[in-house]
Formats: C-alpha cells, structure tokens, sequence
C-alpha cells in the first residue's frame, strides 16, 4: 500500500498527471467568503442605521409638535385679557380707584 502512494503518477499522451494544488483554490474561497461577509455586515449595520434614524425622526415630530403645542399655550396665557380675569376672579384684585393713584413727578 506504500507504495502505491510513493509511486509517481502516470503519464497519457505525454501529459503527466499531478495532483491538484488546492491552496490557492481555498484561499480563493476564503477571499470570497470574506468579501460576502463582509457585504452582508455592511448591509446589517446600514439597515440598523436607517431603523434609528426613521425613531430619531419620529421622535423629533413629536417634540416638534409638543413645543408647537406649548407655544400656542404660552400665547394664550399670555393673553392680556385673561391675566386681568384671573386677577379679579382669583386673587380679588381690582382696579384702583382715583384717591389711590399718586403720580409721581
């Protein structure tokens, strides 16, 4: 049995037949298994990314809104109208009369 593995092989037509070297084939295959690797690494974190920012932007309307919301309400507290309602109606304030104005010079 040794010696069939120690003898060399047999020639056709000439041609010596050899066995394949398989290293540059598998380093090809690693090559490619990197690059696909790599590839779909990539196209994970993209898609990752694009899933944060669609949260980041739906967050953003909304605190876009709350403050369009708070604006309309600072407005409307800020009304003349009602401060001088809240005024009478709440703490019982009330326009001074004539003897308790004093102007000063």
């Amino acid at each position: 049995m040794s010696d069939a593995t120690i003898r060399a092989l047999p020639k056709i037509n000439g041609f010596s037949l050899h066995r394949p070297n398989l290293l540059p084939v598998l380093g090809f295959i690693a090559l490619l298994l990197a690059v696909s690797l790599f590839f779909v690494w990539s196209r994970v974190q993209a898609t990752g990314l694009e899933y944060e920012i669609s949260q980041l932007e739906s967050r953003l309307r909304g605190v876009q809104q709350e403050t369009s919301n708070l604006r309309l309400e600072a407005a409307s507290l800020r009304n003349p109208e009602r401060i001088e309602r809240v005024a009478q109606k709440e703490l019982n304030l009330h326009l001074p009369s004539a003897e308790q104005v004093i102007t000063v010079n």
